[in-house]
């Protein structure tokens, strides 16, 4: 996977108040719908990992491509359920820059992190 430039790790925290088959219902239509949706917009060894009351999503991407990601986040936001939250990160394999997408209320926000300095503070 060294020719892929940008990992990204995911969760999804699903509302407690769901029902055991409700979740179980909600948590397969959201991964087939992300599978497909991630692989048309180029992500590749998509993983999903059920938790409890949550989901652990991994892909990679081929490069770092923030508008590739912003595309991805547009497409995905509505298949999050209004009472979940979610959320995205993002890390460059050089360890430049990173960002956190939160996917909240039908809506998705972003925070850019910078971390090309190699120094911790």
């Amino acid at each position: 996977m060294a020719t892929f430039d940008c990992e990204v790790l995911g969760y999804v925290q699903y509302n407690p108040d769901l029902s055991y088959a409700e979740l179980i219902e909600c948590e397969d239509e959201l991964k087939e719908k992300l599978a497909d949706t991630l692989h048309v917009c180029g992500a590749d060894h998509i993983d999903f990992f059920g938790l409890d009351d949550g989901l652990r999503i991994q892909f990679v991407l081929t490069d770092y491509d923030e508008g590739v990601l912003h595309t991805i986040c547009d497409a995905v936001v509505p298949f999050f359920p209004v009472q979940t939250l979610a959320r995205l990160f993002a890390i460059q394999k050089n360890l430049e820059i990173s960002h956190l997408y939160q996917f909240e209320k039908g809506t998705w926000k972003e925070s850019g992190i910078d971390i090309s300095s190699g120094t911790c503070a």
